[in-house]
């Protein structure tokens, strides 16, 4: 175990060898911060869609309208059969009177409307059950049972197609960027490491008749390695730092516009969809193990310790 004193010096040898090698360490950190910043980028990617999709899941639904003058008992009946279907959440009726009252209220500031409405004889508005599932793939199963030959007689119409098309191409969005953003992290941490494990190499190899003498007078492997460590922990704290500044505009600038487009109703920041100290912690997790693989294979390999 290192003590006070055998502690500060180790990571003032990390200091100086960060400073020695500067231009290999700016190399390693920019290398170091393009990773963090694809990373970041396809995480905040991935949270956006993925909040999209919980926000149409909330907000879509399945809109059944009954044909006029059927009974409440069939209604009911279907009502029931709906709800005993697992996929199903939720099922909401609305009666053609309280459709109509509805309506009635939401337009009462319309004085045309109003008057159109005082004039008619008849309830022109249908009853309707509207659907909710539990996730977005068991919309299109409801749908068509709804729409078989079991209930034709008695639905005019199953409203779901006009939001199909969204939550498919959200889907599809959602698989690419897992699937595209793995892939390129992955490069690109890669990369991180080789660059990383090079420059640790070069730096053990032009202190590597200091590390000789350590090993003479008996120094220990910690204290041999700590000042590599050291090294490799400024790369990870100064790429996090930079690729930290780089995502400051993008949270106080470009999300709140996203989300407010998403949902009116929601602040990015006070109901806490993005942290951006969340994302900063998680890219300095990210930078530390990538440091610290590359630079014990580093070690490993010349030092054989």
């Amino acid at each position: 175990m290192l003590d006070s004193i055998s502690f500060f010096r180790v990571v003032k040898a990390g200091l100086t060898n960060f400073a020695r090698n500067i231009w290999l360490s700016v190399a390693a950190t920019m290398v170091m911060t393009i990773t963090l910043v694809i990373f970041g980028t396809l995480f905040l990617l991935f949270i956006l869609t993925n909040y999209s999709l919980s926000t149409i899941k909330n907000t879509v639904d399945i809109s059944v309208y009954f044909k006029s003058g059927l009974g409440e008992d069939q209604i009911t009946k279907i009502k029931n059969d709906t709800s005993a279907d697992p996929k199903v959440k939720e099922v909401v009726y609305v009666s053609a009177t309280d459709a109509f009252n509805n309506f009635k209220i939401a337009h009462q500031s319309d004085p045309l409307i109003t008057q159109s409405l005082n004039e008619l004889n008849d309830n022109p508005l249908p009853a309707t059950l509207h659907i909710k599932t539990y996730q977005l793939d068991d919309y299109p199963a409801v749908a068509q049972k709804l729409e078989s030959d079991q209930y034709k007689d008695f639905i005019d119409k199953v409203n779901y197609e006009d939001n199909r098309a969204i939550i498919d191409r959200l889907n599809k969005i959602l698989k690419f960027i897992i699937a595209f953003g793995i892939g390129l992290v992955v490069v690109f941490s890669i990369i991180a490491i080789l660059v990383i494990f090079n420059t640790i190499a070069l730096t053990i190899y032009n202190r590597k008749e200091e590390v000789e003498i350590m090993r003479l007078v008996g120094a220990t492997n910690w204290y041999i390695r700590g000042p590599f460590l050291t090294e490799s922990t400024l790369y990870s704290i100064f790429s996090t730092i930079i690729s930290g500044a780089l995502f400051v505009p993008v949270f106080t600038k470009i999300l709140p516009k996203i989300t407010e487009y998403v949902n009116p109703q929601v602040n990015v920041y006070s109901h806490n969809i993005f942290n951006f100290w969340y994302l900063v912690l998680i890219l300095f997790v990210l930078a530390m193990v990538l440091s610290t693989v590359s630079t014990m294979l580093a070690i490993r390999k010349y030092l054989k310790i």
